[in-house]
């Protein structure tokens, strides 16, 4: 896979500003209820560093990611997610853990759905801004 560790670096850039961006906006728009706009944040935390990425694998290949590659970057995309993710739900879930007996299960399963949501998207994304990080890097 050309370019994996450009790649990844500019994905965990990506994720981590995503990220930032979630809590900042999460501490204002819970108090106004805006719920599906939290929807819309949490699902641009998977598609902005997956089409950065993909613009970085497209200027670095030269071309579109072939759909074998498109999977194997999603996966591992949908790794690094599930990683801090499960990692931020165990720092902030501690008391929950304790007190709840079935607290890891309920852990997995959202780490798990999270995970699902995360190959999806970052699958349709990946190759989308390698498409268009190809055609960038053909006309300059």
């Amino acid at each position: 896979m050309p370019g994996f560790r450009r790649v990844t670096v500019i994905y965990v850039v990506g994720l981590i500003l995503m990220e930032i961006l979630t809590v900042i906006v999460s501490d204002h728009v819970w108090q106004a209820g805006g719920v599906a706009f939290m929807l819309g944040v949490f699902l641009a935390s998977f598609l902005v560093p997956a089409l950065a990425a993909g613009l970085a694998f497209g200027r670095h290949a030269g071309r579109a990611a072939l759909p074998d590659e498109a999977w194997r970057y999603a996966g591992w995309f949908t790794v690094l997610q599930s990683a801090v993710l499960a990692g931020l739900l165990l720092f902030a879930m501690q008391d929950f853990l304790r007190e709840e007996s079935d607290g890891a299960v309920i852990l997995v399963v959202i780490v798990a759905a999270v995970a699902g949501l995360c190959l999806i998207v970052s699958r349709m994304a990946f190759p989308m801004g390698a498409r268009r990080g190809a055609g960038a890097g053909r006309a300059a």
